[in-house]
């Protein structure tokens, strides 16, 4: 049996993919990373990696922001949640949910620009799939704080209708 995409909007997502994303960020590991504060955006929609048992082994949720780069207004595909279930990992599960989310972002919301945040231990995988560190700095909303430079995690883009790689973007809202 063979693996199939579905990318289905983002509270059905979160029905069909909780028990992975549960897994892979338990309350024991979330407890432990640097994020674990941080009060994150719900994804729009969400690219799930099914195998042949219906079985939700990879996840990237996708998020559709109006925002500004260098005070000029954006649209941003941003990807968060990336997941491969423990399994299942080092099969290329994670770098086919990336590309599609890639390509739901480019030709269904023609988006300037994707955007995702990631521990320094995650680099390496979104760096061969095309992203680049962006050199600039990131404000996010947070709800105990208003408008923040968000440092808690390392920002990458990729460049679609535009290459955002330094400058100030605001996200104009949570991250994700």
């Amino acid at each position: 049996m063979s693996n199939r995409i579905e990318i289905v909007n983002g509270d059905e997502g979160w029905r069909l993919a909780s028990h992975l994303l549960e897994a892979v960020w338990s309350p024991e590991v979330v407890a432990t990373l640097p994020w674990k504060d941080v009060v994150w955006a719900h994804a729009d929609s969400r690219v799930l990696n099914i195998n042949g048992c219906n079985d939700v082994i990879g996840h990237a949720g996708i998020y559709l922001r109006n925002a500004t780069f260098d005070a000029q207004p954006v649209k941003i595909g941003g990807v968060g949640g990336v997941a491969t279930r423990f399994d299942c990992r080092r099969r290329g599960i994670a770098s086919e949910v990336m590309r599609q989310a890639v390509r739901e972002m480019r030709d269904t919301h023609r988006v300037d620009f994707g955007l995702l945040f990631c521990e320094p231990r995650h680099a390496p995988l979104y760096k061969r799939l095309g992203w680049y560190f962006f050199e600039g700095e990131v404000f996010v909303e947070q709800p105990r704080q208003g408008r923040v430079h968000f440092t808690v995690t390392d920002p990458y883009v990729y460049d679609l209708r535009i290459a955002a790689r330094a400058g100030i973007l605001d996200l104009c809202g949570l991250p994700w």
